[in-house]
């Protein structure tokens, strides 16, 4: 890896900086610097942003699996080392069950089902374009932190990158890695907020970062892969809520104010798009399910 951490630095003479390797919670506990979810918080609700960045992190479940599948195939060595399955026929009231949990009770525990589930995933994985990140050269999970972003602090962690820092993979575990499945994750969270964030901080590191793909895993049998490259129209509309997020922390810090979602003022909602259209121009079910 350092090797290759060396030849990042090199590249066409461009301001050197070294990214960091640590550890995810290392990273998660930077909060001083702020992040695609931070900037995605500080744009749905101020007071949602501050309230992420001072309170403790308690990730959902969803979240816990998302990193076992993240580590699973983008760390393999360290989820040997950090993960186990639960027996199938396990009963911690029982003698047997109690001792399984004093080995094992210190590691993350995964339901049984996990042990084949992700056997599966990874026969697709392999069976996709996802196994490009296996086939190219690149780096995984390093850590890159800016000093000055627009006026704030910024970091973010890629969870694949090119050795020439061109391309950066992110995985997702999704219910529907279809295309018009897919698009609809990407509105509702905001995918394209996190590409146009991820090229930003590398490109003001000096890295030449310009295409962002997402890998996108089905979490159910037959866990059907999708990969897809973000279009320039996406890192641009992405760009914009960046720069918006920017703005509005750089505000809130200022006026140290974190308003629910309106500063102090009642607004007029209404209907939502979907529901205005004219009869020749129906919605489809997919406008009709994004809201």
């Amino acid at each position: 890896m350092e090797k290759w951490i060396k030849f990042l630095l090199g590249q066409r003479g461009l301001k050197m900086y070294k990214p960091l390797v640590m550890s995810n919670e290392e990273y998660h506990g930077k909060k001083k610097y702020e992040s695609s979810s931070t900037i995605r918080k500080a744009l749905n609700s101020p007071k949602k942003y501050l309230y992420d960045k001072t309170a403790e992190s308690v990730p959902t479940k969803a979240m816990e699996e998302g990193t076992a599948v993240h580590t699973y195939f983008l760390e393999n060595e360290l989820f040997k080392n950090r993960y186990c399955y639960k027996p199938k026929a396990f009963n911690g009231r029982t003698k047997e069950g109690k001792q399984w949990m004093e080995e094992h009770g210190h590691l993350n525990i995964l339901a049984a089902e996990w042990e084949e589930n992700l056997i599966h995933m990874n026969h697709s994985f392999l069976d996709s374009p996802a196994k490009m990140i296996y086939d190219l050269d690149g780096l995984t999970e390093l850590s890159y932190f800016s000093e000055d972003l627009g006026g704030i602090r910024a970091k973010c962690r890629p969870d694949w990158i090119s050795n020439d820092s061109r391309i950066v993979v992110d995985l997702k575990t999704t219910q529907d890695a279809s295309p018009k499945g897919f698009q609809k994750s990407i509105g509702q969270f905001g995918y394209h907020i996190q590409g146009a964030w991820y090229l930003r901080v590398l490109q003001n590191l000096g890295f030449d970062a310009n295409e962002f793909i997402f890998i996108a895993i089905e979490k159910t049998a037959p866990f059907c892969v999708g990969v897809y490259r973000a279009s320039t129209e996406m890192i641009e509309e992405g760009s914009k809520k960046v720069d918006e997020a920017i703005e509005k922390i750089l505000w809130c810090k200022d006026n140290d104010s974190y308003p629910d979602y309106t500063p102090n003022e009642i607004e007029t909602i209404s209907l939502p798009p979907w529901m205005t259209k004219k009869k020749d121009q129906q919605p489809s079910l997919e406008e009709i399910e994004l809201y």
